[in-house]
């Protein structure tokens, strides 16, 4: 309806818009040049989001369909509850990798909830969690595997159709902050489940880690090459894909546990396509607003809007395109979203001083995340669903439980080096000061290090947290020092003195 709707205004905007006063208005255009944009052109029906769909998408997507139909899936979840079972909030924390596994081979943050959600949040309600919280926290781990390459809920063959940079580059760069933002969501789910006094599964339901590699190891082998293939061999993705539908379909042959018959693979092939030409017509409905932007110039009056507000400011162009990114995900999926916001938004910050490639990822990260957003919030409500609780308080919560994950998008617009961009030493003191920076704001919105801690501690969390944003020496050392000290503090109550 959102996506229609908005179809519409663009048509009725490119044919009337010159009507309109001020910025908004443009040179107008009379039907015969309105169907031919439409039609002939790369911004119109049959432009990039076609290119994209037909070249990369379904492939991707029967590669995913193939894995599924092998019980890959079942692998995954196996062993995710075998690693982190026996921890502290162990079923959650399962359910954080499930998802992350899952990512590789769903690509949709609504049917990762649908695949994983209905084992997962019962099992974390019957450890303690409470429903909102469980399935807040499925919703966060669901969103998150669009992050995982190499589908990442086909925005990224979009980005590399739009932005020129190669995908195995986009994959590539998607890794650290992929694993930065299950690193925040593991702190969240950890502390939570110290707050309730909260414990691991039950040793009767937890997997043996060494039967489930046994009996699925060779599940890992068609993804390992489709990442070989994409990052070290730079095949394209689609000859890549199919390769490795190929290995896939041998490898599930391999053991009869995993053995499927020709009537389950066509199966899972026709979900594949069904989702894929779902996805599909959606890109190309995009095709009339993207004509609309481009045509009438709107894309750049809009870029030129949001730096005059920000005045030039990085930090405040950030929070504006944040702002476009929530209402435009809204009820949409995230690659249509992403695909507008990569019109005007991405220029923008571009033009601010972030990194291309930061930019593009950042606003797809934000689209992602607006799968949670009240009012639509389909995501939560979803997961809510499953867990029979109230969507609003899912969708509170999941964005409470988010807060330390922003930490991670916000850092590479101010440095490329958490997208592997940059020599060792940048990237490893990246990825230290975010992940320092993602269990200090856990620990500041949750309340708890080690023990209760006051408002004054949290706070001091937060702010060394977002310190810890800039990519600059003194801020670093500033936000490490206040972590350090507090940590050091709480350690020093928490140890009993010896008397002489």
């Amino acid at each position: 309806m959102v996506l229609a709707l908005l179809g519409l205004a663009s048509v009725a905007y490119m044919l009337w818009g010159n009507h309109l006063p001020g910025v908004f208005s443009h040179a107008g255009m009379d039907i015969q040049r309105f169907t031919y944009l439409v039609s002939y052109t790369n911004e119109g029906l049959f432009g990039t989001g076609l290119q994209v769909a037909a070249t990369y998408l379904f492939m991707f997507m029967l590669f995913g369909a193939t894995l599924q139909a092998t019980k890959t899936g079942d692998f995954i979840i196996n062993l995710a509850n075998a690693a982190l079972g026996r921890q502290t909030g162990g079923a959650a924390k399962g359910a954080m990798a499930a998802s992350a596994g899952l990512g590789t081979m769903v690509g949709s943050s609504v049917g990762n909830v649908v695949a994983t959600g209905t084992f997962t949040i019962p099992l974390m309600i019957k450890t303690g969690f409470r429903r909102h919280v469980a399935a807040a926290i499925e919703t966060n781990t669901s969103e998150g595997a669009q992050l995982v390459p190499p589908i990442m809920g086909a925005a990224a063959f979009i980005m590399a159709q739009i932005t020129g940079i190669s995908y195995a580059t986009i994959a590539m760069a998607a890794i650290l902050p992929a694993i930065l933002y299950y690193l925040s969501l593991y702190w969240v789910i950890h502390i939570e489940a110290l707050k309730e006094g909260l414990h691991g599964m039950p040793e009767s339901e937890i997997p043996s880690a060494r039967q489930a590699m046994r009996d699925g190891w060779h599940l890992l082998i068609a993804p390992a090459l489709l990442f070989w293939l994409l990052i070290v061999e730079s095949f394209t993705p689609a000859y890549a894909s199919l390769i490795s539908l190929a290995v896939a379909l041998v490898a599930g042959m391999a053991r009869a546990s995993t053995r499927i018959s020709l009537t389950e693979l066509l199966n899972q092939f026709d979900i594949g396509i069904r989702q894929a030409a779902g996805i599909t017509a959606l890109i190309v409905s995009i095709g009339i607003l993207q004509a609309g932007i481009v045509s009438t110039g709107l894309g750049p009056r809009l870029t030129e809007i949001i730096l005059a507000v920000s005045d030039g400011s990085l930090l405040v162009t950030a929070f504006l395109a944040v702002i476009a990114a929530t209402l435009l995900g809204m009820g949409m999926p995230t690659p249509i979203a992403y695909l507008l916001l990569a019109m005007f938004a991405a220029p923008a910050l571009i033009t601010a001083g972030a990194p291309k490639l930061g930019a593009h990822l950042f606003l797809f990260y934000f689209a992602i995340k607006s799968g949670s957003t009240p009012p639509v919030a389909l995501v939560a409500v979803v997961a809510a669903g499953i867990a029979n609780a109230n969507w609003w308080k899912t969708a509170v919560t999941a964005f409470v439980h988010s807060l330390p994950g922003f930490i991670v998008a916000f850092m590479f617009l101010y440095s490329d080096a958490l997208l592997l961009q940059g020599n060792a030493v940048q990237i490893a003191m990246a990825a230290v000061t975010a992940g320092v920076g993602v269990f200090a704001m856990a620990a500041g919105i949750q309340g708890w290090c080690g023990d209760w801690i006051g408002w004054p501690e949290r706070a001091a969390l937060v702010a060394a947290a977002i310190a810890l944003i800039d990519s600059g020496s003194i801020t670093d050392l500033a936000g490490l020092a206040a972590v350090g000290a507090i940590l050091t503090l709480r350690l020093a109550r928490k140890t009993p003195r010896k008397h002489a």
